[in-house]
């Protein structure tokens, strides 16, 4: 299994991608919270689907150099890549929410 990306450090606060955080590829209506990873990603993006495919293997890196205020939360821009299965590696832009605690 891989680790986590590169730490990344705004204004002191802790914006890398870990398992828990809620992010929004950006074209998604909602995101939703990322879980662990296997031999292909880092982590794993739930799809909510009723079909076979349950989540997503994606790797997650913070882009960001500013935290910005979206409905309460804040968030930090993101490129996000679904990892392809004998297919090239799809990416997208994305939001990730900052915990502030």
């Amino acid at each position: 299994m891989k680790t986590s990306t590169k730490q990344k450090d705004i204004w002191g606060w802790d914006a890398a991608p870990k398992i828990g955080r809620y992010i929004r590829p950006d074209g998604w209506r909602e995101g939703e919270c990322l879980i662990a990873g296997d031999d292909f990603s880092s982590f794993r993006l739930p799809t909510n689907s009723q079909g076979p495919i349950k989540s997503l293997a994606v790797e997650i890196e913070t882009t960001g150099r500013t935290l910005q205020r979206a409905g309460g939360m804040r968030c930090v821009r993101i490129k996000v890549t679904f990892v392809g299965d004998c297919e090239p590696d799809q990416v997208c832009g994305g939001w990730m929410e900052v915990p502030w605690d």
